[in-house]
């Protein structure tokens, strides 16, 4: 039998694409436990903000472990 699995995208930003987190889960619960570590683990690096009226920041995202 085959049960279905849960594949986790993640949108940061939307400037910035979709991000499939690696793995399959068997259910949401571990689906969701996945994001949750892998959101805490994150860490952002400002790389470049404009200085008019309007900021906008280009972040890049590593996942620490």
């Amino acid at each position: 039998m085959v049960k279905n699995l849960y594949a986790v995208w993640i949108k940061i930003d939307e400037t910035l694409p979709w991000i499939e987190l690696k793995g399959e889960y068997q259910t949401r619960r571990a689906a969701k436990k996945a994001v949750e570590e892998f959101l805490s683990n994150i860490k952002i690096k400002i790389v470049k903000a404009s200085e008019s009226g309007k900021v906008k920041a280009l972040a890049t995202a590593k996942a620490i472990r």
